[in-house]
């Protein structure tokens, strides 16, 4: 295992007085900016949860980024789920189309279906066109072409019939009923 070396610690970055400025471990000189200088020295810096040593890039430890993710899901709204777009198991980083295929992965991983965390989706849809398209082209007094206005409504006609093309995770989480929907 490599060396862990905190922000804190004298081996991340020192302060040269022949230069007159912090110099980190690497040796890249960094002035009067100490701050710079530690970082780009160290390997890992404190949790700001807990103190722990976590890698250099992430602020909080994974255990307390757990911990955020579950106190943030639990402050999230809930309401009924209309059954007809998608789950997202923010614990699992899973999409659900039905809760019989919860029910399906909570019994095959042998999980309860609090652990997940489910959030309802909302769907993503193609962009469709509008009329000002192309209008950058035209001269200051040029209007679009009939024919390409009508192709605009037309593909935009099939835009929307297509209907969601993806799914993201939304704000709220699903009610989970006690019924059927819990091992």
């Amino acid at each position: 295992m490599d060396k862990i070396i905190m922000f804190n610690n004298d081996e991340a970055a020192t302060y040269q007085t022949n230069l007159s400025g912090w110099v980190s471990r690497t040796g890249l000189f960094f002035g009067k900016d100490e701050r710079s200088a530690r970082y780009e020295g160290c390997t890992h810096r404190p949790c700001e949860d807990c103190g722990k040593p976590v890698e250099k890039g992430w602020l909080v430890c994974k255990d307390c980024r757990n911990l955020r993710d579950e106190a943030r899901y639990k402050d999230m709204p809930t309401i009924r789920w209309d059954e007809v777009g998608m789950l997202y198991s923010d614990a699992c980083d899973k999409y659900f189309s039905s809760w019989e295929e919860v029910d399906c992965y909570c019994e095959d991983e042998e999980i309860q279906i609090d652990k997940l965390r489910l959030i309802i989706c909302k769907p993503n849809y193609l962009p469709l066109l509008d009329t000002e398209y192309g209008c950058e082209e035209l001269s200051e007094e040029g209007e679009l072409p009939d024919a390409v206005i009508d192709a605009i409504k037309i593909f935009n006609k099939a835009i929307k019939e297509v209907g969601p093309v993806s799914w993201s995770a939304g704000k709220m989480k699903p009610l989970i009923l006690e019924i059927n929907h819990t091992k």
